[in-house]
């Protein structure tokens, strides 16, 4: 159970991430924040590496609470597809630091206890979306000539571009309404085609 003060460090260390990239995550720049010395940091984190681990830890909580919204408000599988993407859209907006959600790789460090983190939480958020995928495609919304892992594979990955570029580009434009766009588009892929109909010919 994590106390508040460790929350706030890990929030803190998120946004000095952000900020500065992992170099810029030190407990110096930790304490010259929160205005307290750094060897009471140790009571909270022994060591970057708990910092590190209790970050992963946070994200998964993040990205959990944007599916069980997602799941308690959808109309469908297909709705809460959507609905997974705006809500990291959402929290993204609000708080650049959580799109360590979408790259948590670059929170590894070469350590392998981190890497199995990050490795964990990856595998955790496909096989999420791959659920959701293969419900949709149970109830006849979404193409079936791909198979639901694959598919979470292009969602993601699009997300994840759709990101990239917001944040190269200064997050100057309005994230929310560039992913409910990317929607748009994905919902037209993933919809199954039209059956054909017979045509007659006559002889």
């Amino acid at each position: 159970m994590r106390t508040q003060r460790q929350t706030q460090i890990i929030e803190e260390s998120l946004a000095l991430i952000a900020e500065h990239g992992m170099e810029g995550l030190t407990y110096r720049n930790l304490s010259e924040r929160f205005g307290i010395s750094m060897p009471a940091f140790y009571r909270h984190f022994p060591s970057k590496a708990d910092v590190l681990l209790g970050i992963m830890e946070y994200l998964d909580e993040v990205s959990l609470g944007v599916f069980l919204t997602a799941q308690e408000t959808g109309v469908n599988a297909l709705d809460r597809l959507r609905l997974v993407l705006m809500g990291y859209a959402q929290q993204f907006s609000k708080n650049t630091a959580l799109t360590a959600v979408l790259f948590p790789d670059l929170i590894g460090e070469g350590r392998r206890e981190l890497q199995d983190c990050v490795l964990r939480h990856m595998d955790e958020n496909r096989v999420r979306l791959t659920d959701l995928l293969t419900d949709g495609m149970a109830a006849g919304l979404v193409r079936t000539d791909v198979s639901p892992e694959r598919w979470a594979f292009v969602v993601m990955g699009s997300l994840r571009l759709e990101v990239t570029q917001w944040r190269l580009n200064g997050k100057k434009t309005d994230l929310v309404g560039r992913v409910a766009f990317l929607w748009n588009d994905l919902a037209k892929i993933l919809k199954p085609p039209e059956p054909q109909r017979d045509r007659l010919t006559s002889h």
